[in-house]
């Protein structure tokens, strides 16, 4: 009788166990810094970043001579770029996220005229 008893119990234990254990999924995001033209030529700082196991597999932002995409950067990511009024200022990214956050920015100023934009996506487990 004691053998089962402690059989039991032993069964127990692991079904808490593995009932107790939170599986999130993974999320894929899909970032996009909406499209805006600078009202004067401008420097445009475009940046990349993540916290936790955030990451990005491409990203693309737009200089003078068109899009440009980045595959898996190395996060934080940044570049600076010359822009002119006919320029269509834009950033967009994919990656993945379990535990943590993506983020895509852009902002330039010049000539009392700012542009910004920005997205982000996370995910938290506990």
């Amino acid at each position: 009788m004691k053998k089962h008893y402690i059989l039991i119990v032993f069964i127990a234990i692991a079904i808490i166990g593995l009932t107790g254990c939170k599986k999130t999924k993974e999320i894929t995001c899909s970032l996009y810094a909406s499209e805006t033209t600078p009202a004067a030529e401008m420097n445009v700082i475009y940046t990349a970043t993540q916290t936790g196991d955030g990451s990005i597999a491409a990203l693309s932002y737009v200089t003078i001579a068109g899009t440009v995409t980045v595959q898996n950067p190395t996060l934080p990511w940044t570049i600076t770029v010359a822009v002119l009024t006919s320029t269509k200022v834009a950033m967009s990214a994919t990656g993945n996220v379990k535990n943590g956050s993506l983020k895509i920015s852009y902002d330039g100023s010049a000539g009392g005229s700012t542009i910004r934009g920005s997205d982000f996506c996370e995910q938290q487990t506990n």
